[in-house]
C-alpha cells in the first residue's frame, strides 16, 4: 500500500491513496481477503471496471479530438489489486524479444537509444556513411490493442487459464465514460484497448506487440545486410553480426554513399495488426 501514488486523481470510487494510509493495518487483511477471493474466482468488483477518461490536450487545435491523450481514472483499490498481481502475471507471460526495452526491470529508453548510438557508429566505420533509420510511431497504440491476442498469446505460454480469466475480466468487462468540464458522459463499453493508467497495461502491451520485431527482422532480411552489434557484456568484437534483418546494413538500389530509404518505407506501409498478428501481406520491396 506504501507504493500506491500520492496526490493523484480519484476513480468513480472518489477513493485516494491519502485516504488508506491511515488506516492501512485495519485494511490490510480485508483486502488480502478480498484479492484471494477474486483471483479464486476469476471476477473483481464492477466499480474497479468502471473507468472515467478525462482528455488531456498535446498539441495542436484543441476542437480536434486527435489532439488529447486519455487519461483513464480507475479505482485506486483496483490499482493496489494489479501490484499485488502483475509479478504473478510478469513470470507466466511469453518471453519478451530482446528488441523490447520499455518498462522492464533494468532496462530504459536510455538502453535502446544507446544501443542504436553504438550500431550506427558501427555501421560508419565499416561503410563510410550513416544508415537510414526509420521510427515507427504507432498511433493510439493502447486504444487499438487487439485483447484477444494477448489471452492467446499468454495461454500458448501455458498462462494459467484463471488467472487469464481474471485479467480478461479486468479488462473486457469495462465500461468507460469521458469527464469533460464537470459533466460525464453516457458509459459505453470499449471493444478494444486496455486502460490508459493501469498498473498491468504496459505489460500487456508489451505482449501484444512482442511478435513485432521478429517480424520485422525477417521482412527486412532480403534487404539488408548484417553489421557489427555490440555483446550483451560490452562493445562489438570482430565477427560479431546482427541477426539477418536489422536495418542497418546497404539498402537495395543504393550505393555506398548515397543510401536510399525506400525498402524502409516498404517496410513501413506493413499494417501494424496484420503483422503482429503474424501475417505479413505482399508489400515488401
Amino acid at each position: 500500500m506504501r507504493r500506491l501514488p500520492l496526490r493523484k486523481a480519484p476513480g468513480p470510487d472518489h477513493l485516494r491513496t491519502e485516504m488508506l494510509l491511515p488506516i492501512k493495518s485495519l485494511l490490510a487483511p480485508i483486502l488480502s481477503l478480498l484479492f484471494n477471493i477474486c483471483c479464486q474466482w476469476s471476477y473483481t468488483p464492477v466499480l474497479w471496471r468502471q473507468a472515467q477518461v478525462v482528455p488531456i490536450h498535446k498539441k495542436g487545435d484543441p476542437t480536434s479530438p486527435g489532439n488529447y491523450r486519455p487519461i483513464s481514472l480507475t479505482s485506486i483499490v483496483r490499482k493496489l489489486f494489479e501490484m499485488c498481481l502483475f509479478p504473478f502475471v510478469e513470470l507466466v507471460s511469453p518471453p519478451l524479444d530482446v528488441a523490447q526495452g520499455g518498462f522492464r526491470h533494468q532496462r530504459s529508453a536510455l538502453d535502446q537509444a544507446l544501443c542504436l548510438h553504438d550500431l550506427m557508429h558501427a555501421y560508419r566505420d565499416r561503410h563510410n556513411h550513416y544508415p537510414v533509420v526509420a521510427f515507427l510511431d504507432i498511433k493510439a497504440a493502447y486504444d487499438t490493442v487487439d485483447r484477444r491476442i494477448i489471452w492467446q498469446s499468454m495461454l500458448a505460454s501455458s498462462a494459467p487459464f484463471c488467472l487469464v480469466s481474471l485479467l480478461a475480466n479486468l479488462f473486457d468487462d469495462v465500461s468507460v465514460s469521458v469527464l469533460l468540464q464537470n459533466n460525464v458522459s453516457t458509459p459505453f463499453v470499449p471493444s478494444t484497448g486496455v486502460l490508459q493508467g493501469s498498473v498491468l497495461s504496459p505489460h500487456l502491451y508489451s505482449i501484444y506487440i512482442n511478435t513485432l520485431p521478429a517480424l520485422l527482422r525477417s521482412a527486412a532480411s532480403s534487404s539488408t545486410t548484417s553489421v557489427l552489434t555490440l555483446s550483451p557484456t560490452g562493445p562489438p568484437g570482430p565477427g560479431s553480426l546482427v541477426p539477418p534483418g536489422l536495418p542497418f546494413g546497404p539498402l537495395v538500389g543504393s550505393s555506398a554513399s548515397s543510401p536510399s530509404p525506400s525498402p524502409i518505407n516498404c517496410l513501413l506501409s506493413i499494417p501494424s495488426l496484420l503483422a503482429i498478428n503474424g501475417a505479413l501481406p505482399n508489400v515488401l520491396c
